[in-house]
């Protein structure tokens, strides 16, 4: 692992996720949809308090509270800004209780949120475009190219232009492994989809149950689609998924469980209990679940878990998806100033200083080149205690990211759970796949 870490770091510099890369120009400036420029308020007359509605849990609620508090005795202190940050619940008892209060026109000034939930927001007009203050000249981001290209594009990744949103804790997905049971098996980590079934079904003969899983099997039919030629949606909002690249997707997961290769999780939810308890020798999850599997390992001797880049079907096409939440600002108030109170508290949630406590000590990556270039994280990750900081960010020139936006029949959200239903469908009662997907896309007219 620590050799590998100085070419992962220098990797992130250059590739998708590079936070001086350029792309033609794109995302090195915030986008703001070509409004014509109002006067920006950039200060506040009289002291104002405003609320920030997160999900965040353990740890990582600590570290908003610890971070909410040096908001308000630094920053917030010299421009008269109080922040009270309020846990409402699971991401999604937010986004309810978020569109309850934007229908009552009292919306909080910040939320904590998942792109597809802001897309829905747009239409009530409530959702702030941060594009202008960030490029101010006086109040701006002077490190906002220090945020890596694909988390500054996916905040403007929106059916209307503007910058909607900034990143908060980011995430993909690795494959987890345990090192032990391959390495007594003399198994290799398989790199594409048919190493995978075939190392499956190896694992399968020696244990008699079956080898694989993934958390997320919507998440995998969209991944395998795209690696295999085919697209999902794009953020004009059109269905792509009618292809015979979704088709093999569908057949090939559909096919490996009925063969016993792999399985679904079932009551267990998520893969990191069966795959600590040594049931399931290897997953794929997102690397914010890294920070949960070593407490929930009963056997240490028998499960030591690593983790690496998941299976790609074409060198030349790879593709992994990532996601994260982020932070937007809300305003019905009529209030500027509250607009720009939000963008304060907004711009140091996503800073360096935000971003490194909240990597260090959870299973998110870092949306910043300043992190990974910090000491403290460095050594963090030369320690080897978590190398999803290195599987996962050495996979960033794969990432993509699903479109967000909002049709008249159907929005994003909508979408993805439609799709839910047709994975449970093709899985669970092992409906064709082509039936499933013409099903599924007649659900959505």
């Amino acid at each position: 692992m620590k050799k590998g870490l100085i070419s992962i770091l220098s990797l992130m510099m250059i590739l998708g996720l590079g936070a001086c890369s350029s792309n033609n120009g794109k995302a090195d400036e915030p986008e703001n949809g070509g409004q014509e420029p109002t006067a920006l308020v950039t200060e506040i007359t009289n002291p104002i308090s405003i609320e920030f509605w997160h999900n965040c849990t353990n740890i990582q609620e600590e570290i908003v509270n610890q971070r909410v508090e040096e908001f308000n005795s630094t920053v917030g202190k010299e421009k008269g800004i109080t922040v009270t940050a309020i846990n409402q619940g699971s991401s999604a008892e937010v986004n309810n209780k978020v569109v309850g209060a934007v229908k009552a026109k009292n919306a909080p000034a910040v939320i904590l949120s998942q792109q597809t939930y802001v897309e829905d927001l747009l239409a009530s007009e409530a959702v702030v475009d941060l594009a202008p203050y960030i490029s101010d000249a006086a109040v701006g981001m002077s490190d906002y190219q220090d945020i890596y290209e694909s988390f500054r594009t996916f905040g403007a990744n929106y059916s209307v232009s503007g910058t909607y949103s900034l990143p908060f804790t980011m995430y993909t997905e690795v494959l987890y492994y345990n090192q032990k049971f391959f390495d007594d098996n003399g198994l290799t980590v398989p790199t594409t989809w048919d190493e995978l079934a075939e190392t499956s079904a190896k694992i399968q003969a020696i244990t008699g149950k079956p080898a694989f899983g993934t958390d997320y099997p919507a998440d995998m039919f969209i991944t395998l689609t795209k690696q295999f030629g085919g697209d999902y949606t794009n953020v004009e909002g059109e269905l792509l998924f009618n292809s015979e690249a979704a088709v093999k997707a569908l057949t090939y997961m559909q096919e490996n469980i009925q063969n016993g290769n792999f399985r679904l999780a079932g009551e267990d939810m998520f893969f990191s209990g069966p795959f600590a308890n040594g049931i399931v020798p290897m997953y794929i999850g997102r690397t914010v679940e890294s920070q949960y599997i070593s407490s929930k390992i009963a056997d240490p001797e028998q499960v030591v878990w690593a983790s690496a880049a998941i299976p790609q079907a074409d060198a030349a096409n790879k593709q992994v998806i990532s996601n994260g939440y982020v932070l937007a600002a809300l305003n019905q108030s009529g209030n500027a100033e509250q607009s720009y109170a939000a963008y304060e508290f907004i711009k140091f949630m996503s800073s360096k200083e935000s971003n490194l406590p909240m990597t260090l000590n959870t299973g998110y990556l870092p949306i910043r080149q300043s992190v990974v270039d910090d000491a403290e994280y460095k050594a963090f990750v030369e320690a080897g205690t978590n190398d999803t900081k290195i599987s996962g960010p050495a996979q960033s020139d794969a990432y993509f990211f699903l479109p967000a936006f909002s049709t008249d029949d159907y929005t994003s959200s909508a979408v993805y759970e439609a799709v839910k239903t047709m994975m449970d469908e093709v899985l669970v009662n092992f409906k064709d796949p082509a039936a499933a997907i013409e099903a599924c896309l007649n659900s959505l007219k």
